[in-house]
């Protein structure tokens, strides 16, 4: 396996030597160079191109969001990575436009090791260059906002603490008020009503909460005022749907509540993509919302023929840049073509790939609106033997809500 191309870039010799000594055991991974502030990073890219430039933020002469400025425009396909201790506001908004991802400095070796790993994870499921392509174009494809950030370094801590994530939860009033909301409904079976984030947390418990968090900020995070074509709603409802679906379908086939989890959170946002074109190519996708297509795939040929990629492809990229995990990224841009993510096994691919389609068949069998919708892929459902538990999953999906799909 070829090895993965690292750049590091600091004005400072001693923080280079000392990511040189803590990087040194991942030699046999990754090739790593290292340059001193932002020409010499450009003339070394200019010689020796690689996969991922990590850059600090504050340097003289040519700072970091202006290397990596350059670094987008001349080379699209590079991952772009701010790694710094000083990000006040304006650096931040200035960084976000240029960077996929912003890590603090001084950053945990393991932390920082994790993300590289994460971001080569996402690349091999997104390997064409047309998609990276894409990705440069685009202006607004947003960092994980402040408080969702304290929330989740929280819930990942070795010992989180359940007040603690309850009192973060409740300072953002509109995040209280999203997950009350959500917990009360069908699709997680509790006995009561839930009106306390701490009883929310106690009851669903952290990876529940995790998924939660993440799905509220991830669409709070675009700006649909600029987009008043697009049925925002209607995709909340839909995410929603098939993200309950997803958690169903799981808790059917496998009593590991991190399945059924992980299945939720793909399902609540396997269909962001479409935010990310909707907010970035509004004249397009406007234009693409207008022609109806005969059948998913249909629709996913438009995206690519008019954009260049699809919004499973694009949403799976971003949330790869917010460090989810792979199986999550994998159903995100998998969830209509399963078959071609070589995975074969019973998981969040196959639970998303079913649930969309039931609430496709349900919202248009209602007359809600929905995507045209094929038959699901055959080839892949026999291939995992479960084409006869399908009906007995898309029953177990309508009794959520007592209808009929």
């Amino acid at each position: 396996m070829d090895k993965k191309r690292l750049l590091f870039v600091d004005d400072e010799p001693m923080i280079l030597k000392g990511l040189q000594r803590t990087l040194r055991k991942m030699r046999h991974a990754w090739d790593i160079q290292y340059a001193e502030g932002g020409e010499a990073a450009l003339s070394l890219l200019t010689s020796r191109p690689v996969d991922v430039v990590i850059s600090d933020m504050r340097m003289p002469g040519m700072d970091g969001a202006q290397l990596l400025g350059i670094v987008k425009e001349r080379f699209p396909q590079v991952v772009r990575i701010i790694l710094s201790g000083q990000l006040d506001r304006d650096m931040t908004l200035k960084s976000v436009k240029v960077a996929h991802q912003l890590l603090a400095k001084p950053c945990n070796v393991d932390i920082l090791r994790e993300a590289l790993q994460k971001t080569f994870a996402l690349s091999r499921i997104l390997s064409d260059d047309s998609i990276r392509r894409v990705v440069a174009r685009i202006d607004t494809l947003p960092s994980m906002p402040a408080n969702c950030s304290d929330i989740m370094a929280e819930l990942q801590a070795e010992e989180a603490s359940i007040q603690k994530v309850a009192n973060l939860i409740a300072c953002d009033l509109g995040m209280t008020a999203k997950i009350l909301q959500m917990v009360n409904s069908a699709f997680f079976g509790l006995f009561r009503q839930v009106t306390d984030v701490k009883d929310a947390v106690m009851l669903l418990g952290l990876d529940a909460i995790k998924a939660l968090v993440l799905s509220i900020n991830v669409f709070s995070a675009f700006n649909t005022r600029r987009i008043p074509f697009f049925d925002f709603e209607g995709l909340w409802q839909h995410s929603l749907a098939t993200g309950g679906y997803a958690k169903q379908i799981m808790a059917q086939t496998t009593r590991d509540r991190e399945l059924a989890t992980a299945a939720f959170l793909s399902g609540m946002l396997h269909d962001i993509g479409k935010l990310i074109l909707a907010v970035n190519f509004s004249d397009t996708y406007r234009d693409l919302l207008q022609k109806v297509p005969e059948t998913a795939s249909d629709r996913l040929t438009q995206e690519t023929e008019m954009i260049g990629t699809t919004h499973a492809e694009i949403g799976a990229y971003l949330m790869g840049l917010w460090g989810l995990e792979p199986p999550i990224l994998a159903a995100i841009a998998f969830h209509h073509c399963p078959q071609d993510s070589q995975v074969q096994a019973v998981g969040p691919i196959t639970a998303v790939h079913l649930a969309n389609g039931f609430d496709h068949v349900t919202r248009q069998s209602n007359g809600n609106g929905g995507e045209a919708w094929e038959d699901f892929d055959a080839a892949y459902l026999e291939s995992l033997g479960i084409t006869g538990d399908i009906e007995t999953w898309r029953q177990a999906c309508a009794d959520l809500e007592g209808e009929s799909l």
